[in-house]
């Protein structure tokens, strides 16, 4: 069998500030302990957090979005920003920023991806 990721960390400056961004941008809901220094996301399949060690920069990492224009939207009035934006054949591809610093990326998938 081959191995697949267990569990992603996400790094932002600030847990809370991060759960509100990510928590508007993507509808993720999250459970903290209070004083906590991360959250589980728990409302998604791969099991994921957010950590306070950022921010970093993980634009490998990409979201999977329906409606990247829409996504991008969002982003900016959240306070996020737009570094890149490409297209190639397995779709298009933006790489953002947190409104903290984080950097990832958004994929709208090409038919058959």
């Amino acid at each position: 069998m081959a191995i697949e990721p267990g569990y992603l960390t996400i790094s932002v400056e600030d847990v809370v500030r991060g759960m509100a961004f990510y928590g508007a941008l993507f509808g993720w809901t999250f459970d903290r302990e209070d004083g906590a220094p991360s959250a589980h996301i728990n409302n998604t399949k791969l099991p994921m957090g957010l950590v306070g060690h950022g921010p970093v920069d993980v634009r490998f990492l990409y979201f999977r979005v329906e409606d990247i224009a829409e996504s991008k939207a969002k982003l900016k009035a959240l306070g996020g920003r737009i570094l890149e934006e490409a297209e190639y054949p397995s779709g298009l591809n933006a790489i953002c920023a947190d409104d903290q610093g984080t950097v990832f990326s958004l994929w709208q998938p090409a038919s058959g991806y």
